[in-house]
């Protein structure tokens, strides 16, 4: 077995400082790795993808440690002191700017090192381990074999596995995901029944709603319509998968607790199916369908078939709520058997959007009248029985009719009367960062839409934007994602759409947003007042060089770092 004795004092000092800083690159690459996979939900298939689609970015830190090691080799076979240290500090600054310029860093949603996340650390720190030793091992005996200066090869095999531990962190951290599967499903196995034992012994009533839009706002609005009468839980924030409706249950469900809205969220078919068996809803909520995570699910059929298991989970005695607007819900909703059905929706039977396609007798509960502004809201709510409140709220955007009148039928189906449902309406707020508007001391008012982005909640943010008549209206997206083969053409529509809206549009990301250029190309849009930048940090300093007081500024959408260029 080699070793370094006759090394040079000198080489021994760069070589051991060489491959320190080599293999403390593994962990940070490592981290990385584990948090992009926790914003894939986990998937080693979606992290994959997302490796190939965005492996041309660490080019450049890749040729900047490609020297740093050549630097080093050629340190090891050097005779000359001086030569040595020269060598040595080039090799320190690539290492630097290979840190600085290797991929990017995530950072708007940071890591949470949940016990998964820390498992998963720790898994695949002792693989890198593993590697680097094993590899060590291997290329000593190599280059032993290829005629190497003796004090070479310790060195030499030191610097070509630390490379290889750190460029293979992805592989490495995604088979520790593998490896570390059966445990998490035992975890998971475990929280399930936790949650179970406790909805059995608190028995609550539980909500369930899911939907491709309007599924969180709806369980905003609906824990603020019931709270008037009950005492309310709902699952927090986007915890709509089933280990966060399980931690939900698990950390904040009482005995106090009365009634239980669970968001109900999928990336495939199922997922909504054992949600429904571990809360055992009452009621469910279907919003609407459409092509949101379409790349995900494969086709519209397929999601149908996905948010349609929350109310196909519903007992014969349980009540199914459903958006009578929405075509494909409404055909759903004609094939279910068991469950008694709430219908709700808008009439149009009169106004300038008459269709005449809904009688007032069709809808258990319906809005009418509706006047929307930069101020919110005003419409009458009427029941099947034709009962009348007018209703003010500050919300804005027209889809929120919907979604109010989706958690008013749930309130209605509860026991609150109409004139309490109406007062809880008036005091609604809005959902963070759901067409959540700010007014700030230099007169420029914030439409933030940030949270995520559909075709219909794109279409609904403009035409809040353009209720706004003061001032200049400025679009700043990235656009959409996950909308499959329909994406580049939803994409070139949002363009043409906020043409006819818009005075300036900012695309954060410039490949990301090519098909909404084409839109506002098309639509003659003018050339100077589209700004493409490279991420959201530019996108406001672009902002910042033509905004004014009384501008009103609609930040559309704000994808996930895993998007971002």
């Amino acid at each position: 077995m080699t070793d370094f004795a006759g090394t040079d004092p000198f080489q021994v000092v760069v070589l051991t400082a060489a491959s320190a800083t080599a293999l403390v690159l593994t962990v940070p690459q490592l981290v990385a790795s584990i948090h992009a996979l926790q914003q894939d939900d986990y998937s080693n298939r979606r992290f994959a993808r997302w490796l190939v689609a965005t492996k041309a970015r660490g080019f450049r830190g890749l040729a900047w440690l490609a020297y740093f090691f050549g630097a080093d080799l050629q340190a090891a076979l050097s005779r000359e002191p001086a030569q040595v240290w020269v060598v040595a500090l080039a090799s320190c600054v690539a290492a630097y700017v290979a840190i600085k310029t290797n991929g990017r860093t995530l950072e708007k949603k940071p890591l949470v090192y949940t016990g998964r996340a820390r498992r998963l650390l720790a898994g695949s720190v002792v693989l890198a381990l593993l590697l680097f030793v094993v590899g060590f091992l291997g290329i000593s005996k190599l280059t032993e074999a290829s005629g190497m200066s003796t004090a070479a090869v310790p060195g030499f095999a030191f610097l070509v596995t630390a490379a290889i531990s750190r460029l293979a962190a992805p592989l490495v951290m995604m088979a520790a995901n593998l490896l570390l599967a059966p445990v998490q499903a035992s975890i998971n196995l475990m929280y399930r029944i936790r949650a179970r034992r406790k909805l059995d012994r608190f028995k609550p009533m539980v909500v369930g709603i899911t939907g491709s839009y309007g599924k969180t706002s709806t369980k905003y609005f609906t824990e603020a319509l019931m709270g008037s009468r009950f005492r309310v839980l709902k699952t927090r924030a986007s915890f709509n998968t089933i280990l966060g409706v399980c931690r939900a249950i698990n950390e904040e469900l009482g005995p106090e607790h009365e009634v239980l809205i669970v968001e109900m969220g999928a990336y495939r078919r199922g997922e909504i199916r054992e949600m429904a068996r571990l809360t055992r809803p009452h009621i469910g909520v279907l919003t609407a369908i459409g092509p949101q995570h379409l790349e995900r699910f494969g086709s519209i059929e397929t999601i149908e078939k996905a948010k349609f298991e929350l109310l196909e989970a519903l007992t014969a005695d349980g009540i199914a709520v459903i958006n009578n607007d929405d075509p494909r819900v409404r055909r759903l909703a004609e094939t279910l058997q068991g469950p008694a059905v709430r219908c709700y929706g808008i009439d149009y039977s009169s106004g300038e959007h008459s269709s005449g396609e809904y009688s007032s007798g069709e809808l258990d509960l319906r809005a009418d009248s509706i006047e929307h502004g930069p101020d919110g809201l005003t419409f009458n709510l009427i029941d099947r029985e034709g009962h009348r409140v007018t209703v003010k709220t500050r919300l804005i955007g027209l889809h929120n009719v919907s979604n109010i009148l989706a958690a008013a039928t749930v309130a209605q189906v509860a026991g609150v009367s109409l004139r309490e449902i109406a007062g809880a309406i008036g005091r609604l707020q809005p959902v963070p960062h759901r067409l959540e508007t700010h007014t700030g001391a230099d007169g420029v008012t914030i439409i933030d839409d940030a949270y995520n982005s559909n075709p219909v909640g794109a279409a609904n943010a403009l035409e809040a934007l353009a209720a706004f008549k003061t001032g200049r209206r400025i679009l700043v997206t990235p656009g959409m994602v996950e909308l499959g083969a329909e994406q580049d053409a939803r994409n070139e529509e949002l363009g043409v759409k906020a043409a006819a809206t818009c005075d300036y549009v900012i695309l954060v990301g410039r490949n990301q947003t090519a098909a909404i250029r084409r839109g506002l190309d098309g639509a003659d849009f003018a050339a100077d007042h589209v700004f493409s930048v490279r991420n959201l940090n530019d996108g406001l300093e672009a902002l910042k060089g033509i905004v004014r007081a009384g501008d009103v500024v609609l930040f559309e959408n704000d994808l996930p770092d895993l998007y971002e260029e």
